[in-house]
């Protein structure tokens, strides 16, 4: 999928183990749980773009009944996303939990014949004609802690927060504060979060990802960057 179809796409829609958590006490904003969802569908308010969003994506549950967003790609390029009202001025931080399963082999977030992910999370500022995006990675070669931007655009930025097979299978919970990581990549104030939105896709390297999403949280409050195990 081209790189504006992917944009576009959620504006419609309009970690290791031992890590340390210095994350601040934060009010709740808005947060998807999944647990209301019914099985096998998409999540209410969320669309997809650039395929068949029903064909990657689904509400799953765990034996315990909890309930998460499960991913399976197939040679597709399938993103899903969900519009979000937010100011990202005051420290928005943006929290979640992810589980891959299948890496695409031979992805490689630094080359755009080999742009895939196992799993990713968008966050969207901005307008919607000339939005910017930060895209945070479960990669399958990039090191974790890489930055860069997309190579075709300066206007994505990429973080990998966990890479390679070490921990597949297991939950690991996310928190970031979008504000501060907006201005590490483009400088300036970040104004408006417009959209959230998440990805695994395999259709570059014509493989297959797997990945589960969970416990989405916006929170306003103090500095947050953490990317630990996180209990189911």
């Amino acid at each position: 999928m081209n790189l504006q179809s992917a944009v576009l796409l959620i504006l419609s829609a309009s970690n290791v183990a031992g890590a340390s958590n210095q994350c601040e006490p934060s009010a709740t904003v808005k947060a998807w749980t999944f647990d209301r969802e019914p099985g096998g569908g998409l999540p209410g308010g969320w669309e997809g773009s650039g395929g068949v969003a029903r064909s990657v994506y689904g509400i799953a549950r765990e034996r315990d009944g909890n309930a998460y967003l499960k991913a399976s790609s197939h040679d597709d390029g399938v993103q899903l996303g969900v519009e979000v009202q937010a100011d990202a001025n005051s420290e928005l931080v943006l929290g979640w939990r992810w589980r891959v399963w299948e890496l695409p082999s031979g992805g490689d977030e630094r080359r755009v014949e080999t742009m895939d992910s196992a799993a990713a999370v968008y966050a969207v500022f901005g307008s919607r004609l000339l939005p910017r995006v930060i895209k945070y990675v479960w990669s399958t070669l990039v090191p974790v802690g890489t930055v860069l931007h997309h190579p075709r655009s300066g206007r994505v930025g990429i973080v990998v927060i966990a890479s390679g097979a070490e921990q597949l299978g297991s939950w690991h919970a996310v928190r970031r504060t979008l504000t501060q990581d907006y201005r590490r990549l483009f400088g300036g104030e970040p104004g408006r979060l417009r959209a959230i939105g998440v990805k695994s896709d395999s259709d570059s390297t014509s493989g297959v990802a797997r990945a589960d999403f969970d416990d989405f949280q916006l929170l306003h409050g103090g500095p947050c960057e953490s990317h630990g195990r996180g209990a189911p």
